[in-house]
């Protein structure tokens, strides 16, 4: 007997035990191997995307680790994440902008602005974010500046030990007592809602002015942010991450509408007229 698909070739039953025998006994083994050992020891010249419709499928076995979606869901409210942007002054000055980022409530609740972003000068940023609450996790991605190890080094702190891939993750937890946790590597959608905080200051403030120098850089997002944080509708979050509290008062009907203008009237923040 032979199997034949839809337009498929027929293969004899005999190929198929081949490849159900080897993929059986070493389930480790991928199609391609699997092929080429068919085609060295038998003769048989066996397509790789024909060997994976045949080879055995082992069902998936209980994962080691909750998922990152599933991580990220169930910590949301003691996650923070940080990362930092580059934004150019109208010399061609370079600065680096420092943000953090509440994940639940995509609350920005720290931004600093540097020339020279060392180690030492974003710990100094995490103390200062940290002085009247801190994060469980504070998640970050794989930027040299933090002080990457080469590899994974088991730091142990109260009778814990957790893998720090960084130099910056060693000292979060020894001296901050908080879990740093680093995206994987080539993985930005991993920490995509600070990711698109960092596409939305340029789209919506920086790409629409000339930056003069680093204290101007400051104000301007300083006022930004504010709006973004106590008054900007997020889509998202369908809502406002730390919304205003005249927004919580009665809403009166016929009244009339107001535009409280954010940076100059770059932007608008939309009230009732009291």
């Amino acid at each position: 007997m032979s199997h034949r698909g839809p337009g498929r070739p027929a293969i004899p039953d005999e190929q198929i035990h081949f490849i159900w025998r080897i993929s059986s006994d070493h389930p480790e083994y991928g199609e391609d191997r699997i092929a080429l050992e068919i085609e060295l020891k038998f003769g048989i010249r066996l397509a790789s995307s024909t060997v994976r419709r045949y080879m055995l499928k082992k069902p998936a076995g209980p994962r080691d680790s909750q998922a990152w979606r599933t991580f990220l869901k169930n910590q949301a409210k003691a996650i923070w994440c940080c990362d930092f942007f580059v934004q150019h002054t109208v010399g061609f000055r370079v600065l680096y902008v420092f943000l953090i980022m509440e994940l639940a409530s995509r609350k920005v609740v720290y931004m600093h602005v540097t020339a020279h972003p060392t180690l030492e000068w974003t710990k100094q940023q995490i103390r200062n974010a940290c002085f009247e609450e801190q994060p469980k996790f504070l998640l970050h991605d794989n930027d040299g500046k933090l002080g990457q190890l080469g590899r994974p080094l088991w730091v142990e702190c109260a009778g814990k030990r957790v893998s720090c891939r960084s130099a910056f993750d060693v000292w979060l937890w020894q001296e901050m007592g908080i879990r740093g946790v680093p995206i994987p590597y080539g993985a930005p959608n991993a920490s995509a809602h600070i990711e698109r905080l960092i596409g939305t200051l340029p789209r919506e403030c920086l790409d629409r002015m000339l930056i003069w120098n680093e204290g101007h850089l400051r104000a301007v997002l300083k006022e930004f942010i504010n709006w973004y944080n106590r008054g900007r509708a997020h889509q998202g979050l369908n809502g406002i991450p730390d919304p205003d509290p005249a927004l919580a008062a009665p809403k009166s009907a016929g009244a009339r509408i107001i535009a409280i203008p954010v940076l100059n009237g770059l932007h608008h923040d939309y009230r009732l007229a009291a």
